[in-house]
């Protein structure tokens, strides 16, 4: 019978059938009778009919609770199931959910019109399909890396919110995710009682892609902090199966399995770091995701605005190539690189482009703790020649990626000594330090500059020398405690290094088995004893019996401090003379010493960013790459380093592939580079076969001349409502009483 109802609180409504019989009950009550003569008459006649009046009371009475109790369980909404009596009454009403797939694939186009635009069109079909007056709901899903869900809603804005879907995502489709948004919608409708026949279509281009990788993030809710679980596709359709939901698949793609498209995969940086200033290599590598190998395929390269010469290039079928562009930019700071091809049937992978970074110069600070006229006597000839090399050194016209400047210990002590703008400090074998020099250099570090601490014989006491560099807490910038001077007992034995750190930026040179000799086979003949502070870190040691540290690391505020226990001149150690070793070792430790964050510039589709600048940024707005502006609210904060961070670039912000640009008064346009998923550029089809496979709530249709034959076994009709009935039979009820009393009044007074 009725398995339920739409608004079960108003069912109890059906209690006022009663009603009239009270009504009915209570006038009887209010008369007392009452014998005089001339009733005896009326009495008489009275028997006579009486019976009959009875009957036709009692069934004016029945119709007018009939009435009552219809119009109740009208309102109430009550639904029977497919086995029920009542099931031939059933008025099926239709949830149609539509999973539009918006990933980047469907914009391929075909002839006139894209895949999306087809998608569109058949989803357009689908929803004129309802009827809105029989209850009809549409939910639309538009399917991108999270699914966008828009409420139940009828047919008519449904449509209207489908026409606002002009074209696809610069992304990936979740499909999983998808399906679980659907499954906890319908799951949801069914324990509020809101049932009716569910209808599930994924519009999509088959993409193979988007079946193999498909995850979801579990049904978190908005508003929960905790990361879900990632989850299968057949793990989220065997919970849509549950509910004896199946999806039926639409594939509206090209025609063909595999079709043809060509797209930049990647741009690389060939070589060391980029330099202002300085030519640098970068290489173009291509895709060709067809069948056919492509010869002579224009590539061209975009550096900072200015376009290179373009290079033609052969493509192997489903192979790739790559092309190597020589660039040089003048000015430091962040730079964007676009490599595009000519266009082709899916456009939004014709372009992807890289920001890069090219550093300022490192300000050192040099002191100079055992200045000499001879570089092999000097304590720092052989780092200032790291450091400055004569432009012939090193073949040509070059940039130095440091500016040096030098001191003595006793300039320490001056106000005019260059601290505060140094990057990079370096103690070379200095004697005591001024209490003044201390609190400046610790200011600096703490402010993320960093510190670079070499032994030698000139620094005295080392207790005294300890005392002015750490506290008896423990802090302060020296990462060990110096013990002693320790030498070997000849000049013929020497230390050698042990152990080093592999995984530390600064010694991962040396990591590669060819270049491991150049630091561990180098003789060292003094060095300081220390004993590493609690959370120093120590990068290499030497190989006597105690394991002394040779290089030691720790954390000081924004900065770090480096200590290297032996001398940087060949005084102690042959490192200076052995340029194979020296030069690497040098460059390496002091650019990862001052290592800043200048945040993440290259993401993908939908990634939060961050941008920090040198100065401070007024009136901030992000530039889309068609053209857009978004105001930044907010302020941007100061760092510890000196430079400011604007608020938080939302992922939402930075849907669109391209280059952004931050433009803000006093700040240089700020470049920010959004790539696209490489793995969307593969358009090849999956089978309805493979499909299938996956679980079998999927279902792809088979459209005949006839119409799709298999969109019935993905339609679920589960309870059907009969309110309509209901609410005929109340009203039939009341025009037979209606009728029926005027009958009886009629008949009555023309007795009378």
């Amino acid at each position: 019978m009725i398995e339920g109802f739409q608004n079960p609180g108003l069912a109890i409504g059906a209690a006022l059938c009663v009603v009239p019989l009270i009504i009915h009950l209570l006038n009887r009550q209010r008369h007392r009778p009452q014998r005089w003569a001339a009733m005896r008459f009326v009495l008489a006649a009275y028997k006579k009919t009486r019976r009959q009046v009875q009957l036709e009371n009692l069934l004016l009475l029945l119709l007018r609770m009939l009435a009552v109790a219809a119009l109740a369980f009208a309102i109430a909404r009550p639904f029977a199931s497919g086995d029920s009596p009542l099931a031939a009454l059933r008025e099926e009403r239709r949830d149609l959910v539509l999973i539009i797939d918006g990933s980047a694939s469907t914009g391929y186009r075909e002839e006139v019109e894209t895949v999306f635009e087809r998608i569109v069109a058949r989803a357009s079909e689908l929803i004129e399909e309802l009827d809105a007056s029989r209850g009809d709901r549409v939910r639309l899903v538009f399917a991108g890396a999270v699914p966008r869900s828009y409420p139940m809603t009828d047919p008519t804005d449904a449509a209207s919110i489908l026409e606002t879907l002009e074209s696809p995502l610069d992304e990936t489709a979740d499909l999983a995710a998808a399906i679980a948004d659907v499954t906890e919608a319908i799951s949801d409708d069914i324990k509020s009682g809101v049932s009716s026949a569910t209808d599930v279509r994924w519009l999509t281009d088959l993409q193979a892609s988007t079946f193999a990788a498909s995850t979801a993030r579990g049904s978190d809710r908005e508003g929960s902090n905790e990361a879900a679980e990632p989850r299968a596709l057949a793990e989220e359709l065997a919970r849509l199966d549950e509910l004896e939901i199946k999806v039926l698949v639409e594939d509206l793609g090209p025609r063909v399995l595999r079709p043809d498209n060509l797209a930049v995969q990647s741009l690389t940086i060939l070589g060391e770091e980029p330099r202002a200033g300085v030519p640098f290599e970068v290489a173009v590598s291509m895709a060709n995701f067809g069948d056919k190998d492509l010869l002579a395929e224009r590539i061209a390269l975009k550096v900072g605005g200015e376009r290179l010469p373009s290079q033609r290039i052969d493509i192997p079928a489903r192979g790739s190539a790559e092309a190597v562009f020589t660039a040089e930019i003048a000015e430091a700071g962040h730079h964007a690189l676009t490599a595009s091809l000519e266009g082709d049937r899916l456009g939004v992978d014709d372009e992807r482009s890289l920001v890069i970074y090219l550093p300022e110069p490192l300000e050192i600070l040099v002191v100079n703790g055992a200045p000499a006229d001879r570089l092999e006597d000097d304590e720092v000839g052989f780092l200032l020649a790291v450091l400055e090399p004569p432009d012939d050194s090193l073949g040509g016209d070059t940039t130095s990626p440091f500016s040096v400047r030098t001191i003595r210990p006793a300039d320490l002590d001056s106000a005019d000594a260059p601290i505060d703008e140094a990057d990079v400090i370096i103690l070379a074998n200095v004697p005591t330090i001024p209490s003044s020099a201390v609190a400046r250099i610790e200011e600096r570090v703490a402010a993320g500059a960093g510190l670079l601490i070499t032994a030698g014989d000139r620094m005295g006491s080392l207790a005294d020398w300890s005392e002015s560099l750490l506290r008896e807490d423990g802090t302060g910038l020296l990462p060990a405690e110096l013990q002693r001077r320790v030498a070997a007992p000849r000049r013929t034995t020497y230390y050698r290094v042990n152990s080093f750190d592999e995984t530390y930026p600064g010694l991962f040179y040396f990591s590669d088995e060819k270049r491991r000799p150049l630091l561990t086979e180098v003789p060292f003949y003094e060095f300081v004893a220390a004993i590493p502070l609690e959370g120093a870190r120590v990068l290499a040691r030497f190989d006597d019996s105690a394991g002394s540290p040779l290089l030691v690391e720790r954390a000081y505020g924004n900065g770090r401090v480096l200590l290297w226990t032996s001398s940087i001149d060949p005084a102690w150690n042959r490192v200076p003379d052995s340029g194979k070793t020296f030069v690497p070792l040098v460059l390496e430790l002091l650019q990862n010493l001052r290592a800043r964050d200048e945040g993440k510039r290259t993401v993908s589709v939908g990634e939060d960013v961050t941008v920090i600048v040198n100065e401070f940024p007024r009136e901030a707005a992000l530039v889309r790459p068609s053209g857009g502006q978004q105001p930044i609210e907010g302020d941007a904060t100061e760092r510890p380093d000196q430079r400011w961070a604007l608020p938080r670039l939302p992922g939402a912000w930075l849907n669109e592939v391209g280059v952004y640009e931050l433009r803000a008064q006093g700040v240089r346009p700020q470049p920010i580079a959004v790539q696209f998923e490489t793995s969307e550029s593969d358009l090849a089809r999956a089978t309805p076969a493979e499909v299938e496979a996956i679980h079998p709530a999927l279902i792809v249709a088979e459209v005949t001349a006839e119409g799709d034959r298999r969109a019935d076994a993905a339609s679920q009709p589960r309870n059907g409502e009969i309110w309509r009935w209901l609410a005929m039979a109340a009203l039939l009820f009341l025009v037979f009483e209606s009728l029926f009393g005027a009958y009886i009044g009629r008949r009555r007074g023309a007795i009378s």
